[in-house]
């Protein structure tokens, strides 16, 4: 079973640089890592910049660690308004995609918008990576549904489903029984399985400093930390990869080895 790890942004400080953030999770035995390109300079006014590309590309080879990457959070198809801008840098991270060698990029599903333009703008990236067998992971912002409903229409070989379990609690509002309902729909066409935790609460809406207090929202918790039953949500899939996504930097450091990892979500 492979295992990753998602790189925030915010990990990387003056004190703890790219290279000893990778080595840490390579010590930690885990497969590879999540990167956001963009955040690293890559990408400035929706085109590539080399020179940060060949810098980052000799950090990863040193290490020698695999990595899948990540569309802006930003991103939206759906946004008629900007589309183009939107998919100036879709395209852009695609190309640092080929060029890195990257073989999965994660993107989550448009919020708001027509459902059109994502699907026809999918189908379109879908297209350019296909030579390079590279695949792209659609990912639930919250409804399994909703994004599935995507990922079947851009009806490319390439274009599948990146499951997020703690989305899919949220969008469930806790409820377990219709989380696994959920899940099960998008078993088939699930490529990466991400993993945290939250109390499937997305009411009061209150302050980002609050939300822990109240336990609502998309908390980002290391597994075990909440009330998701990763244990249950596991049994339905065969061998499929699995990311962590924890945004505390302060829990970072501490989470466990891949093993480690392994049997907390089976206990759970």
């Amino acid at each position: 079973m492979e295992i990753g790890v998602t790189i925030y942004p915010h990990f990387i400080t003056k004190d703890k640089s790219l290279a000893s953030i990778l080595a840490d999770i390579k010590i930690k035995d885990y497969d590879f890592v999540s990167l956001f390109p963009h955040t690293l300079g890559l990408i400035k006014n929706g085109v590539v910049v080399e020179k940060k590309l060949r810098s980052l590309e000799t950090t990863l080879k040193g290490v020698g660690i695999n990595y899948i990457i990540r569309m802006p959070t930003s991103m939206n198809l759906r946004d008629h308004v900007y589309h183009s801008r939107h998919f100036r840098v879709a395209r852009a991270v695609a190309d640092v995609a080929i060029k890195l060698g990257a073989k999965v990029i994660v993107m989550q599903s448009g919020k708001t918008g027509r459902l059109d333009l994502e699907i026809e703008a999918l189908q379109s990236l879908a297209d350019m990576l296909k030579p390079f067998d590279i695949k792209i992971a659609l990912e639930n912002t919250f409804s399994v549904k909703d994004t599935l409903y995507v990922v079947e229409n851009v009806n490319r070989d390439n274009v599948g489903f990146a499951l997020d379990v703690a989305h899919a609690f949220l969008s469930a509002q806790g409820n377990e029984e219709k989380l696994l309902d959920d899940v099960k729909l998008g078993t088939d066409k699930t490529i990466i399985l991400m993993v945290h935790d939250n109390f499937g609460k997305l009411f009061p809406q209150v302050e980002p400093e609050d939300a822990l207090a109240y336990g609502v929202g998309d908390l980002h918790l290391l597994p075990g930390e909440g009330k998701i039953p990763f244990g249950k949500v596991l049994k339905l899939f065969g061998d499929v990869p699995i990311l962590l996504k924890v945004k505390d930097p302060e829990k970072f450091p501490k989470i466990p080895t891949k093993q480690g990892l392994i049997d907390l979500l089976l206990s759970l």
